[in-house]
């Protein structure tokens, strides 16, 4: 799967480093892994419609609070998706979850957003599956979202 993913970045001459080390589930099971990156985590949530959906971007340690991402898009009460869900929307479990992943996304229904101050950072993210981590530069990962014609944005979450 993670092939997808390096097509992409190549033929947009990004510049990465992959990174394999053995699979993680969790934040948590990331701190072992030595690589030079920011350590953030890649959440879905939906409306209580079920019709928006959001990736939100936040520091690893950051407790996401729902009711921001619901005022800034003027929305209904939000919740996590349900794995089923993500399967559909993104082809993933939860521990693989990463912008990388709306590569999977055919309905370019989700929105994306960042911490505001990871705008200039080195990042690193899964690329569709758990045991590797693709590390490059914020506006690589832009370059990358804009390709898939997926919007993005940043906010103080």
């Amino acid at each position: 799967m993670k092939n997808k993913v390096f097509e992409v970045l190549n033929d947009l001459n990004i510049n990465y480093t992959n990174y394999e080390h053995q699979p993680v589930h969790s934040v948590l099971d990331c701190k072992w892994i030595d690589i030079p990156w920011q350590r953030v985590k890649s959440l879905l949530i939906r409306n209580k419609k079920w019709t928006n959906f959001y990736m939100v971007v936040v520091w690893e340690d950051k407790k996401l609070e729902t009711n921001k991402i619901r005022e800034i898009f003027d929305d209904s009460k939000m919740s996590f998706l349900e794995e089923e869900l993500m399967m559909e929307k993104i082809c993933l479990r939860p521990w693989s979850v990463s912008p990388f992943a709306l590569i999977n996304n055919k309905d370019k229904d989700i929105k994306v957003v960042f911490e505001s101050n990871l705008k200039w950072v080195l990042i690193g993210f899964h690329p569709l599956q758990n045991d590797n981590t693709i590390v490059l530069q914020m506006d690589d990962v832009e370059r990358f979202l804009e390709h898939l014609w997926f919007e993005f944005t940043y906010w103080d979450l």
